[in-house]
């Protein structure tokens, strides 16, 4: 008797799915977007305003080299210039 009832409850009952969020992949954009200064031995990053009027940069000091792009900085490079 147990198996018909459990036979028609497995038929029966709708198990909800749950959808997983979108995530951005954010470690891979930063990896990407972030580079590593050979000359300061900082990382930096280029950000643009959204309406493009002027490029700011962002430098920072205690950051993880590992995988990021090996290139002088807009400050190194004024320096050498």
């Amino acid at each position: 008797m147990n198996h018909i009832v459990e036979n028609y409850l497995a038929k029966t009952t709708r198990v909800k799915k749950v959808r997983e969020r979108k995530r951005c992949n954010t470690p891979q954009k930063a990896d990407k977007e972030i580079k590593y200064c050979i000359t300061c031995t900082n990382c930096w990053e280029r950000k643009a305003k959204p309406d493009n009027s002027t490029t700011l940069f962002n430098w920072y000091e205690d950051f993880p080299a590992y995988g990021k792009e090996h290139k002088i900085c807009p400050k190194c490079q004024s320096k050498n210039n």
